[in-house]
């Protein structure tokens, strides 16, 4: 009897390791999705920041100085702000712009500026006037736009189907029809110079265009690090190329990888901006400046997600995802996390709650 037990306590311990071990292996497994790369409205954002009342809050997507103005996007609309606005202690809320299409203009990737009127590219390009308070048109829906920059007359439109030209200009009462360059890939940056177009994409590495013919970029040594490209930036001579692999650059003859300190570290690059004195490039742990061939960290802003880099006639603005904005000099706060209102998803454009509204804390 006493053995038949110690033999159950023995099969029951064996049993109970076995079950260990296949939970540990589940646990373990990955788990493999396949996925589309297209907007996704409704989906809240994996990295969100949450404010006082535990509700999602807007991260900052990109910024842009247009004369007097701040205008800032984020991934659920788009805001302004006078640059020279008195301080205000509390600071005082942004109400994100209304607009007839503006229930769509969410989860914005670039603002561009071309004479009269502004380019928003997000899920899809909408065409505003220069105060940003009315909508002329949008296009490209269910494609979600991750860079646009001007060409010729007209303006290139990168997006998650592949790169457009958009004519801004027509020259006859027919107009002109918008034309796919390059189908199939997703367009992340784009960047030119004397020689070209260059075009960065996710998963099909730096592709370069002459004018006639399309080639991929890559190195000799590691001819994956350049195929996810998140970043171009180009100033006479050096074309400078930001992934999740680090930090590269052209100079028309050789392809260089920069470290820091001459470390082995690399970063994940978000944006690159070239400026007079220095090249900053912003990485999800935080900002780096290139100046006199040496690669350095900016401390004061280490540790946050940098998102997107622009400049006044004064000095450099840095917008973190959830942190806020700051100037590079002093890194004094623009705006703050909590001066972005938030703005629930609206079911339609006739039932939008402003953060700041009394409807919004009750």
């Amino acid at each position: 009897m006493k053995n038949s037990n110690s033999l159950a306590a023995i099969i029951a311990i064996a049993m109970l390791g076995i079950l260990v071990i296949m939970v540990g292996s589940i646990k373990k497994r990955p788990v493999i999705t396949e996925t589309e790369a297209t907007a996704n409205e409704t989906a809240l954002p994996e990295t969100a920041a949450f404010n006082d009342q535990n509700e999602f809050g807007p991260e900052v997507t990109t910024i842009f100085v247009d004369g007097d103005k701040l205008v800032i996007g984020t991934d659920n609309g788009l805001y302004l702000m006078p640059l020279n606005h008195p301080k205000r202690i509390p600071p005082e809320p942004i109400s994100p712009e209304k607009r007839e299409l503006g229930s769509a203009m969410i989860d914005l990737n670039v603002i561009l500026p071309i004479g009269n009127d502004r380019y928003a590219g997000g899920n899809g390009l909408y065409k505003l006037d220069s105060d940003y308070t009315a909508t002329f048109a949008g296009y490209y829906p269910g494609e979600t736009v991750n860079a646009v920059m001007e060409y010729g007359d007209g303006i290139l439109v990168g997006t998650d189907k592949g790169l457009w030209f958009h004519c801004t200009d027509p020259t006859n009462e027919t107009g002109c029809v918008d034309a796919f360059i390059k189908p199939g890939i997703i367009v992340t940056a784009l960047a030119k110079d004397h020689d070209g177009l260059w075009v960065g994409t996710y998963g099909d590495g730096l592709l370069f265009f002459d004018g006639r013919n399309w080639q991929e970029r890559y190195l000799r040594r590691d001819t994956f690090a350049l195929a996810f490209v998140n970043a171009l930036d180009y100033s006479y001579p050096n074309l400078w190329v930001g992934t999740d692999e680090g930090i590269f650059r052209y100079d028309g003859g050789k392809w260089s990888q920069l470290f820091v300190n001459d470390s082995s570290e690399v970063y994940a690059v978000t944006s690159i901006m070239t400026a007079r004195a220095a090249t900053y490039i912003g990485t999800e742990g935080g900002l780096l400046r290139y100046s006199d061939g040496c690669l350095e960290t900016a401390d004061d802003f280490m540790g946050m997600a940098i998102t997107k880099l622009c400049a006044t006639k004064k000095d450099l603005i840095v917008a973190t995802r959830t942190n806020g904005i700051y100037t590079y000099n002093g890194k004094e706060e623009i705006v703050s996390p909590e001066q972005l209102t938030f703005q629930a998803m609206p079911d339609s454009t006739n039932k939008e709650v402003l953060a700041g509204t009394e409807e919004y804390y009750r």
